[in-house]
C-alpha cells in the first residue's frame, strides 16, 4: 500500500536540479544588481532641484531591488548547501513540502498567471 503521493529522485538528479536552481538565483540576483545600477534616476526635476516624491519612490524601488537580490543570494546559498550534503547513490523520496521547499512545486502566483 502506498500512502500519499511522493516523488523519487536519484542523488544525481537532485544534485543537478539544485545546481540549476542555484544558478537561477545567482542570475536573478545579478539582474537585480544590474537593474539598480542602470536605473540612473537622479531624482531631479527639469529645474535641477530635487523632486522629493521621485527621490522617495526611487529609493523605495532601489531598496526593493537590494532586498530581492539579497533574497536570491540567500536562496542560492541554501540550495548549494543542500546540494553539497546529498548522499551519493541514494534515492530521495520527496513529498509536497520537500517539493515546495526545493522550488519544484509551483507557487500560487505562478499558477494564477498561467
Amino acid at each position: 500500500m502506498i500512502e500519499g503521493f511522493q516523488i523519487e529522485m536519484t542523488a544525481q538528479q537532485l544534485q543537478a536540479y539544485l545546481r540549476r536552481r542555484a544558478d537561477h538565483h545567482r542570475d536573478a540576483a545579478a539582474e537585480c544588481d544590474l537593474r539598480r545600477e542602470q536605473s540612473g534616476c537622479s531624482g531631479r526635476s527639469e529645474s535641477g532641484e530635487l523632486d522629493r516624491p521621485i527621490v522617495a519612490g526611487w529609493l523605495r524601488w532601489a531598496d526593493e531591488l537590494d532586498d530581492d537580490a539579497a533574497q536570491h543570494r540567500r536562496r542560492m546559498a541554501a540550495l548549494l548547501f543542500l546540494r553539497e550534503h546529498i548522499v551519493a547513490d541514494e534515492i530521495y523520496r520527496l513529498d509536497r513540502s520537500d517539493l515546495q521547499f526545493l522550488e519544484m512545486w509551483p507557487r500560487e502566483s505562478e499558477v494564477q498567471r498561467s
